[in-house]
């Protein structure tokens, strides 16, 4: 499949809405309630606005069907790839391995040797997903306002 991998722009926040309500609701059902499922149209502006905001367009019909946001943590000096989101028609066709790769590839460019991101403890697929992609356990996040603990996961560029 032909897509395009570029930064979101304000007229895609309506489709990126979708695109996250769509994607999110699998976490939803398997019990990790996300503000993501819910997100509004003015948060994801402020997303494109405030953070770097990945898209990937399918080439031919131009639709977006994944989504990364890539954000800077001052305290743990490095971006922090979240919102990971591929649309449910679109999930196991390798795209969210096609925006990662692109994404790593962006901040090394940057000179950027290393990037983290936050996952359920107890998902069932997706820390052994980051983990074959290199990405190794270096922390815990305790999480009082959500049911479920998140690890913390870093790559070295």
């Amino acid at each position: 499949m032909d897509v395009i991998i570029e930064k979101a722009n304000c007229h895609d926040a309506e489709s990126l809405v979708r695109l996250y309500h769509d994607s999110y609701s699998e976490n939803e059902e398997l019990g990790f309630p996300t503000s993501a499922s819910k997100v509004k149209v003015t948060e994801v502006q402020d997303w494109i606005q405030n953070t770097i905001l990945m898209i990937v367009r399918e080439k031919i019909t131009n639709t977006i069907i994944a989504a990364v946001r890539l954000k800077y943590r001052e305290d743990w000096q490095c971006y922090v790839l979240g919102r990971l989101a591929v649309k449910s028609a679109y999930k196991g066709k390798g795209i969210a391995t096609k925006l990662m790769n692109y994404v790593e590839s962006f901040l090394l460019e940057r000179n950027e040797m290393r990037i983290r991101l936050t996952v359920a403890q107890t998902h069932p697929y997706l820390p052994k997903m980051y983990e074959n992609k290199g990405y190794q356990i270096v922390g815990e996040r305790v999480l009082d306002y959500l049911p479920y603990d998140e690890y913390i996961m870093e790559k070295v560029l």
